[in-house]
């Protein structure tokens, strides 16, 4: 069952803190068949100018935080609608990358299927220097079936 509890939007989650390893980069590249030395070779991301090897851009959606402040999903039924993401400091292999989630924003829609809830969940990530990694916005659908639906 959805429980959103709307005078919580905006509060951010504890910080979670993810230590990127070499071969979870490496595993990642591997399932989106990229080939790019950089994110399985020391030698060839150091020769490129990063620190270790580097995660592919979409790496972030495996650095989330514990939970979103007011927001419980329901186990199964909740649709990812859109994903948007802005990067700044590459993440590299012994990055430690601390992540805050919180509720951005929430609207009612109706549709053929009935009425559903759009949460716009967001996140960011700050490296080990303080720098800004990535900021991330997704769009959660919730069918009215699903929000009440026990269990």
């Amino acid at each position: 069952m959805l429980i959103l509890d709307a005078e919580r939007l905006g509060e951010h989650s504890p910080w979670r803190v993810h230590e990127v390893e070499r071969g979870a980069i490496a595993k990642f590249a591997r399932a989106l068949q990229l080939d790019n030395p950089i994110h399985f070779s020391p030698e060839r991301a150091h020769a490129a100018g990063y620190r270790d090897v580097v995660a592919p851009p979409t790496f972030v959606v495996t650095l989330l935080p514990w939970e979103i402040p007011g927001l419980t999903l329901p186990e199964a039924g909740v649709l990812h609608g859109e994903q948007e993401f802005e990067w700044a400091a590459p993440i590299c292999a012994k990055d430690e990358i601390r992540v805050s989630g919180w509720i951005e924003g929430v609207k009612t829609r109706t549709g053929q299927q009935g009425q559903m809830t759009l949460i716009t969940v967001a996140s960011e990530g700050i490296n080990q220097a303080g720098e800004i990694a990535f900021r991330a916005r997704a769009v959660l659908v919730v069918t009215e079936e699903v929000a009440h639906a026990g269990g």
